[in-house]
């Protein structure tokens, strides 16, 4: 009896290319399943804020055709055309709405595209779950892919949903439709950026962050393509976001520089490929640097521990204040001579601009604050704590610790963007008070945030499988509180948001009342946090 023995085959160059993709429809599924809500929710998030931005604008913004002429001639004329705009074709309330808003559903729907292919790319290679997948009958390129295939379908079903929500607000279909495309082409560039960053960082932190970094250079070479000229200058072109613009959406309608999104995405998601067969699963292009031999005495405690773990988060945090902040307050000088009925009838308008600034720079640290606890489950959940916590460090140790320097610095990160923003109205005013005004203002909007830091801390002890509804908290409490006037909702209702206890106009007003009971309402939460994390199993859930 003779036996054949094949040669056997090297893990590489000899296995058919079509193994690379092996189980890839078992990995979308997969995928699709575990985002099920959280697609979900960013899906009907960005498409409710259509009609809402809209009913908001004609009804608190420009309700009169005078309004509206003003409105449209600021953007026009002044710095405005950084933040939205320009404004293309004849002046309408839906053509301010694209000037006004359209930046910032492009900008949401890049958000939601590169935390989407992180997720499924390099987050599951630090958990080890990508190990675990590519133990069985998985391609090389299968979690690639199928990060890519869940992010074609959820930039599909942006565009279908807000296409909808467009011609309910008066669109013709075929500008709906193009609006709509507009934002999957954006997402779709984004998803090819976060395909490329998650192969060059070892962490999903560090492949996010360097997508946003992309993300804030193609905003600010927008920007600066906006003040150019009218309809956009040299710089415009140079950023996908000015693409999707440029469609020129109800005024002269173009589909091509859509053609432009779809080239560097293809190029991209080709680069990603190419990298990933140059790396071993878990390692990154840009290797770690070792640390040192022994650890200085100062991180021998938990605070400074959590201090050192938390130090990007801040300074990058502290980086985009610094930025955004400077650009919102050089726009107070063009706000002093306008007369939007957004703010009240005897308002000083530069002021009243700087007030509705420093309540968004409160939005923007309670995402910090989310982001850092939801950091700590995450640290939970990989196991990462169990050894501290096998030392002398107790939870409450580490607990208080942690939260101690999230909480410092959702007070400093305010001091800065309240500077920043003071600095840049007072370069466009000459009004030099305003800084330290602004800065007073920054802070005594402390209270609120503490509140939406304390959420997900209290739900980190007790619920840590539902962290994600201090999300709900924070986005619910930021629209009841813009909204919530202009659609006459009842006083009770308002009330129950979170921002809605300290006024935030005019700038600086205090309310010791309010505050007190913000406080109180922040450290009751929190103990209530300990108390059940406590007497919960580590990662149990």
């Amino acid at each position: 009896m003779t036996t054949t023995v094949s040669p056997a085959r090297s893990r590489t160059g000899s296995k058919p290319a079509g193994s690379h993709l092996t189980g890839t429809g078992a990995m979308v599924r997969l995928a699709l399943r575990r985002d099920r809500v959280k697609l979900t929710l960013w899906l009907v998030a960005i498409t409710a804020l259509v009609p809402r931005f809209y009913y908001a604008a004609v009804t608190a913004v420009v309700p009169t055709p005078e309004a509206l002429a003003e409105a449209s001639q600021m953007i026009r004329v002044s710095f405005m055309r950084v933040l939205g705009g320009p404004l293309f074709g004849d002046v309408t309330t839906r053509s301010y709405f694209l000037a006004a808003y359209w930046v910032e559903f492009l900008l949401a729907a890049a958000i939601m595209n590169i935390m989407l292919v992180t997720r499924h790319t390099r987050a599951e290679e630090q958990t080890g779950r990508a190990e675990l997948v590519r133990a069985a009958v998985v391609g090389r390129h299968a979690q690639l892919t199928a990060a890519l295939i869940a992010a074609l379908i959820g930039n599909a079903a942006l565009a279908v949903l807000t296409t909808a929500a467009t011609i309910s607000i008066g669109f013709p279909f075929g500008s709906a439709l193009l609006f709509g495309a507009s934002l999957a082409a954006v997402g779709l560039v984004f998803a090819g950026v976060a395909a490329v960053t998650a192969q060059v960082t070892e962490h999903p932190r560090g492949a996010n962050g360097l997508a946003g970094i992309v993300l804030v250079t193609v905003w600010l070479l927008r920007g600066a393509g906006a003040m150019q000229g009218q309809e956009g200058g040299p710089l415009f072109w140079l950023s996908p976001i000015g693409w999707s613009q440029q469609t020129r959406v109800l005024a002269g309608e173009r589909w091509w520089p859509l053609g432009l999104s779809a080239l560097v995405a293809a190029l991209l998601v080709a680069g990603a490929y190419s990298l990933v067969s140059r790396r071993d699963l878990g390692a990154s292009l840009v290797a770690p640097r070792p640390g040192r031999a022994s650890a200085p005495s100062w991180l021998r405690s938990p605070f400074t521990l959590a201090l050192r773990l938390q130090q990007g988060a801040i300074a990058g945090w502290g980086a985009a204040f610094v930025a955004i902040g400077f650009i919102l307050g050089a726009m107070t000088g063009g706000m002093e001579q306008t007369n939007l009925p957004i703010f009240a009838a005897d308002a000083d308008f530069g002021r009243a601009w700087l007030s509705l600034m420093v309540f968004t720079g409160s939005l923007y640290t309670g995402v910090f604050a989310v982001l850092s606890v939801i950091r700590l489950r995450a640290e939970e959940v990989r196991g990462r704590i169990a050894p501290v916590l096998a030392g002398p460090t107790g939870r409450p140790t580490w607990y208080w610790s942690s939260l101690l320097v999230t909480a410092l610095a959702v007070v400093v990160l305010p001091v800065v963007y309240g500077a920043a923003l003071g600095i840049g109205a007072a370069v466009s005013t000459g009004d030099l008070g305003l800084a330290g005004e602004v800065v007073r203002a920054s802070l005594i909007r402390a209270p609120e945030v503490l509140v939406l830091l304390a959420v997900p801390a209290a739900l980190l002890g007790l619920a840590p499988r539902a962290m994600n509804a201090a999300w709900a908290v924070l986005v619910y409490s930021g629209f009841i509180q813009i909204l919530g006037p202009y659609m006459k909702l009842p006083d009770w209702l308002v009330n129950t948001s979170v921002l809605s206890h300290l006024p935030w106009h005019p700038m600086g007003a205090f309310a010791p009342v309010a505050t007190v009971v913000l406080l109180a309402i922040a450290a009751v939460l929190t103990i209530l946090g300990l108390y059940g994390l406590r007497r919960r199993d580590l990662a149990s859930g």
